[in-house]
């Protein structure tokens, strides 16, 4: 296997229900199963749906999933204090995580404002699920971070939109990744990081959309691991930043990037501790650009 193929190995959650997408749910399981099947399925992870659509999931899935045999994992979006969605969750799982080879709500996201909506998560979703956390206010979430790392929560950063007012500034995604490698709590993004590197692209699908400056996926993860790895903060900045593919190397060593080192062993405790996954509405657009770039 590639160093780098190592590093991103179930780094995309697949969300070809949102925008800008916005498939119809029979498309996207159709889609998820192929890429689950394909040469590439190392590098996927959950499918991500909204709680209210797990019934319509289940009718859309049961051949894809007969055919299987490892387990479809799931991310669910909830809502704040909404007991019905636990219930629902619960309801889905003890109906089709037993079979074989099944398929599983495992992780659960929400949009969070204050202290006691991340305490009831936790208390309603527990251990049997990883929880990610998403501060509605990431301009300044450092205290409610705090927050979440000490309930034992995960964190969510959303990184872009289908308008460029929904991508954030580079301060703000530094203080949000700072603040999760200080508080060691993993996060995973979402949003906006269909491409490999920063740089000017289409907002959405449309003919002649807006553009934005985008972050890349890379940018994100690989700042995680190198500030795992000691680099300054100025150099972080300018590696979330970089928009030339040539800058970055991997190899047997770990990531390169402008003669500095992330090692290996930097990239994989990064991966399992700090920097999870990324949500994408499309696969074949990331993982394309890592291979155009012979990153994999």
């Amino acid at each position: 296997m590639k160093p780098a193929r190592a590093f991103l190995n179930g780094i995309i959650d697949y969300a070809g229900l949102f925008p800008p997408a916005r498939l119809r749910m029979d498309d996207a399981v159709r889609e998820f199963a192929r890429y689950a099947n394909g040469d590439d399925r190392d590098l996927l992870g959950r499918f991500i749906l909204p709680v209210s659509e797990l019934s319509d999931f289940a009718a859309a899935s049961g051949s894809f999933v007969s055919d299987r045999r490892d387990r479809w994992r799931l991310s669910t979006i909830v809502s704040a204090g909404k007991d019905a969605d636990v219930e629902v969750i619960g309801q889905f799982n003890r109906r089709h995580a037993g079979g074989e080879p099944g398929v599983a709500v495992d992780a659960i996201e929400m949009p969070v404002t204050s202290v006691s909506e991340v305490e009831w998560a936790v208390s309603s979703f527990g251990s049997d699920f990883e929880i990610f956390l998403e501060p509605a206010n990431p301009e300044n979430c450092s205290s409610l971070l705090a927050v979440i790392a000490r309930c034992g929560a995960k964190a969510k950063l959303r990184t872009g939109g289908v308008v460029a007012a929904a991508i954030p500034s580079a301060t703000i995604v530094m203080r949000f990744i700072g603040d999760c490698a200080e508080l060691r709590l993993p996060f995973k993004a979402t949003a906006g990081l269909h491409h490999a590197l920063r740089g000017d692209y289409p907002l959405t699908y449309e003919p002649n959309a807006p553009q934005g400056t985008m972050f890349g996926y890379l940018n994100i993860f690989l700042v995680a691991a190198f500030r795992r790895a000691g680099l300054p903060e100025s150099a972080l900045f300018d590696l979330l930043e970089e928009r030339d593919s040539s800058s970055i190397t991997f190899d047997e060593s770990g990531a390169w990037w402008r003669g500095s080192l992330a090692s290996g062993s930097h990239l994989s405790d990064v991966r399992k501790t700090l920097a999870v996954s990324f949500g994408s509405c499309s696969f074949t657009e990331p993982v394309d650009e890592a291979r155009s770039m012979n990153f994999i």
